[in-house]
């Protein structure tokens, strides 16, 4: 019994671990690197801050539609990517530490 304890212990690490890495390295979807380049030749004169912005999905989407519609397309597939991606980190962050916190709790008991 001792040993199912400490591997839900070690599994509730890894969960929690894995997760916690999908929250820092996610974040905004990537844009392509033509859209990309091409927001960028429109944003030339508004500053660096708005340049480097073009590099995510959803602005460059804005800056380069030519239709409300294709851009109200390409920035919920955006968001969409964005919103599942945090989802899922914070389901193995919560399953994680529930399987920590309860191998810990029942190795206590033990003893």
């Amino acid at each position: 019994m001792k040993k199912n304890l400490i591997v839900l212990i070690i599994l509730g690490l890894v969960l929690l671990v894995a997760g916690a890495v999908l929250q820092v390295t996610g974040g905004p979807p990537k844009a392509g690197a033509a859209q990309a380049q091409q927001c960028r030749d429109k944003m030339k004169d508004n500053g660096a801050d708005m340049i480097a912005r073009c590099d995510e999905a959803a602005f460059a989407a804005q800056m380069t539609a030519t239709d409300a519609d294709s851009a109200a397309r390409a920035i919920s597939a955006a968001n969409s990517n964005e919103i599942g991606g945090n989802a899922l980190a914070m389901l193995l962050i919560g399953l994680g530490a529930a399987l920590l916190f309860g191998g810990i709790m029942a190795s206590r008991r033990r003893r």
